[in-house]
């Protein structure tokens, strides 16, 4: 998949709803900075997120629970797409709500520097939903 297309799909299915056995202790005091992303695991594979190298696409929980989303689409010139709206954490299952559309996607693993969500969606396009963690990372 290419990474241009894979940003607004990633976005989607990043939020998506999910079930998973995991169960970790969320706190939003963890949950809330910028989270650069990292890889998606799916299908017992690991791809690695290929981030532009003039800079790197993240998605950012701020205390005041406006959630944004920032990437680069080119890097010369500089372009770049975001997205914002608002989150709130209930439980392990992060909701938020951009342009009045609502999505929610389960926290598998939360430190401070490592966030993963699980969720369940299409990830290899061949219309079966698959288990997708996509994994982050703070710095």
């Amino acid at each position: 998949m290419k990474k241009i297309f894979l940003l607004p799909i990633l976005f989607l299915l990043m939020l998506s709803s999910c079930s998973s056995d995991d169960s970790v202790t969320v706190s939003e005091e963890k949950l809330t900075r910028k989270w650069y992303y990292k890889s998606y695991q799916a299908n017992g594979t690991t791809d690695a997120y290929e981030h532009l190298p003039c800079a790197k696409d993240y998605v950012e929980f701020l205390d005041n629970g406006t959630y944004i989303e920032y990437y680069i689409t080119n890097c010369n010139p500089t372009s770049i797409g975001n997205s914002t709206g608002s989150w709130i954490l209930e439980g392990s299952t992060v909701a938020v709500a951009i342009d009045g559309e609502n999505y929610s996607g389960k926290v598998t693993k939360l430190t401070t520097t490592d966030l993963q969500l699980t969720l369940t969606a299409d990830y290899d396009d061949d219309g079966d939903e698959e288990k997708v963690r996509v994994n982050f990372t703070s710095n």
